[in-house]
């Protein structure tokens, strides 16, 4: 046999070996994508009915918002941790998941109106409001409930498929709300705009439950 069909033949038979290796491999990787933003992420199987998993997402997604007749620029940040046990109680590709999640979740808000405004059910003047600026805090960890589709360890091939259809579960959001303009330290201005913080508060409360449906591909190593 001549040298390059020998290197040849030697290669083929260690590729053949690693993939083989890879696919009883408890190990995977994935990237996917959905309602969380783009991520990525790690799994290793415990045995045919657990398995452990962390992920990473990253969102930001920038949309108006209107409260109370006051028209928001909005710009949504979230960047979870995702640690998670996926169980697939018939030990096939179905599973149930629950976990936590961590990292901020917030909402940046900014309004500068242009005409009278009703702020708190009073009416004020553009240059009385000044700029508008909120933030709510939907906190910075709450559970995971989910359930999905993976065959990333009940195919016989390195590659696999995921979906998780879920929900985070969180605390109704925190939200602040501050304005720069000539009423700023106005009393009955301060009183109107703690009520236009609570509306928005009450607004925005339905953030506290964040849909989660994700698609995503994986591979064994």
């Amino acid at each position: 046999m001549r040298l390059p069909a020998l290197l040849a033949a030697v290669a083929l038979g260690a590729l053949t070996a690693t993939a083989a290796s890879a696919q009883n491999s408890p190990l995977a990787v994935d990237v996917h994508g959905g309602t969380t933003g783009v991520g990525i992420g790690a799994r290793y199987k415990l045995n045919d009915t657990f398995v452990l998993r962390a992920d990473y997402d990253s969102l930001k997604h920038s949309d108006d918002f209107n409260s109370d007749g006051v028209q928001y620029n909005g710009e949504l940040e979230f960047k979870p941790f995702t640690f998670a046990v996926d169980v697939h109680p018939f030990r096939n590709s179905f599973l149930v998941s629950a976990g936590y999640v961590t990292g901020d979740r917030n909402v940046k808000l900014d309004a500068r109106p242009t005409g009278t405004t009703n702020i708190g059910g009073a009416p004020f003047t553009p240059a009385q409001i000044g700029t508008l600026r909120a933030n709510a805090d939907m906190g910075s960890g709450a559970p995971f409930l989910g359930l999905g589709f993976d065959n990333t360890f009940t195919t016989d091939g390195r590659f696999g498929f995921r979906v998780l259809a879920g929900a985070v579960l969180g605390d109704d959001p925190s939200v602040t709300l501050t304005s720069d303009g000539t009423y700023a330290n106005d009393p009955a201005y301060k009183a109107a705009l703690e009520k236009e913080r609570q509306e928005l508060q009450n607004d925005v409360k339905d953030a506290k439950t964040w849909p989660v449906l994700q698609v995503g591909l994986t591979v064994k190593f």
